[in-house]
């Protein structure tokens, strides 16, 4: 007993000797700020694409140096930023940091350099270096180098000196090419690389390439061809401009369109193309084998003849797809047209608003438009879209109708969800786990043309019977 005793006694007193000599280790110093000695740029002039060579001392008397964080900070953006080891008492820093010249940097703007040491005991000291002005380069000419065999090179003039805007008119380009910005052209009327060349960077932004640099798009489908074309120099953006496209006043569902269109994953036994389509327009169709009112979509026109139809969706370019076994022509906005100009649907159990319909969409795809439709907005926050629905029995004490509402079309975009709406029969709110918040049919089995409505202002979702 009595060695039990000893031998506690002396785990205990060996605990306080180890806590003791911790504590000795942990060096206290006294408070002190560290010092900035020396905050020296070389350059007191540069231009943009140039480098600043700095040199920094710092010093603290008392407590050993841990760390140095420096920006360059240019036209209140952050050029660069590096936290740097400093040990001892004192530590000198040596850097080169280069000065892009990219979008939104003035003429005559300061390089500054903002400075932090800390010490050990956490303790900071703050320094800004601003000794140093950055130029834009010279730039004298510009000119637009369209890739080879898209266009001739046509100089651009400065018609804004304060913005650095640059316009040229007549050009003879079409509605799509690839092109080049350059400073110098050869002899050839091509670039010449001793200049200065604005393409596409890895991100997708414009900026300075060399000869290996992506070239910029240039796409306006709205337009017949482009006759004009801007250029932003300082905030290297670019626009173009020309004779718009009319609205279409006949269509051939055959000769008109593309077979099998490389804008559907699955597009067989499809004839599709863009197609710019006018408000309140009317369209001469022909190749249709039926009578046209079976054979359009009634969100977006209105029979006005045996073979006329009024366009309901506001001027601009359309997909235009026609099933040739359905003899059916579906109209949708461009696939990457979101909310709010467009709400899509997708799901199960609904097709075209067509008579006699063979098909219904298979589950959740976006292949074709046998799988989706779109919504179109027929007044502020109100969307419609009509459907043949084929809701049978289910299971689940639901029927087989079933989809949802999407922001965009894919999978990636955000959902309206049938919870937050008052959704009235034959529809309904599904509740049930992996299909919350879709708008279901009700147990009731029912069949036939649907127009849906969802109503953000009253926060309503209908189905109305039209045949």
């Amino acid at each position: 007993m009595k060695n039990s005793i000893k031998f506690i006694v002396l785990i205990c007193l060996s605990f306080v000797i180890w806590g003791c000599t911790n504590e000795d280790v942990v060096v206290r110093y006294p408070k002190s700020t560290p010092h900035i000695d020396t905050a020296f740029v070389k350059e007191t002039q540069i231009t943009y694409g140039d480098s600043i060579h700095l040199r920094i001392a710092v010093s603290d008397k008392v407590a050993p140096l841990s760390t140095l964080l420096l920006r360059v900070i240019c036209n209140n953006e952050v050029v660069t930023s590096e936290t740097i080891r400093t040990k001892g008492n004192s530590s000198e820093v040596s850097r080169t940091y280069g000065v892009p010249f990219v979008a939104n940097r003035p003429d005559n703007a300061a390089v500054k350099i903002y400075l932090t040491e800390t010490n050990v005991s956490g303790f900071t000291k703050d320094s800004i270096v601003s000794t140093t002005i950055a130029k834009r380069p010279s730039i004298t000419n510009l000119y637009i180098v369209p890739d080879l065999g898209q266009g001739a090179s046509a100089k651009l003039t400065l018609i804004d000196a304060t913005n650095l805007i640059y316009k040229v008119t007549g050009l003879p380009y079409s509605n799509s090419f690839n092109y080049k910005i350059a400073t110098k052209l050869n002899k050839f009327k091509r670039i010449d690389w001793t200049g200065l060349v604005f393409g596409k960077l890895a991100d997708g932004s414009v900026g300075l390439v060399d000869s290996t640099g992506l070239s910029l798009p240039a796409n306006d489908p709205t337009l017949v061809s482009i006759s004009e074309f801007t250029f932003d120099a300082l905030k290297f953006t670019s626009t173009v401009g020309g004779k718009l496209l009319e609205p279409v006043t006949t269509l051939d569902v055959n000769n008109d369109l593309i077979l099998n269109p490389s804008s559907l994953n699955e597009p067989t036994g499809f004839r599709g193309n863009n197609v710019y389509f006018g408000e309140n327009v009317e369209v001469t169709f022909t190749g249709f084998t039926g009578t046209l009112v079976n054979s359009i979509s009634p969100d977006y026109f209105q029979v006005t003849g045996t073979n006329k139809a009024k366009f309901l969706g506001k001027t601009g370019l359309y997909k235009a797809y026609y099933l040739t076994s359905a003899d059916y022509l579906y109209i949708e906005p461009q696939p990457s047209a979101i909310y709010p100009d467009v709400l899509w649907i997708n799901g199960a159990g609904f097709g075209r608003p067509q008579a006699s319909p063979t098909l219904t969409t298979t589950p959740w795809n976006w292949n074709s438009p046998l799988e989706y439709a779109p919504c179109r907005p027929i007044s502020a926050g109100v969307y419609q879209v009509t459907i043949y629905a084929k809701n049978n029995l289910g299971t689940d004490g639901f029927g087989s109708l079933n989809f949802k509402f999407f922001d965009q079309r894919g999978w990636t975009g955000s959902e309206e969800t049938s919870s937050n709406y008052t959704v009235s029969l034959p529809l309904v709110s599904r509740t049930d786990v992996g299909n919350v918040g879709n708008v279901g049919g009700s147990p009731t089995p029912f069949e036939g043309i649907y127009q849906i409505t969802l109503n953000q202002n009253d926060k309503t979702i209908k189905a109305v019977k039209l045949n």
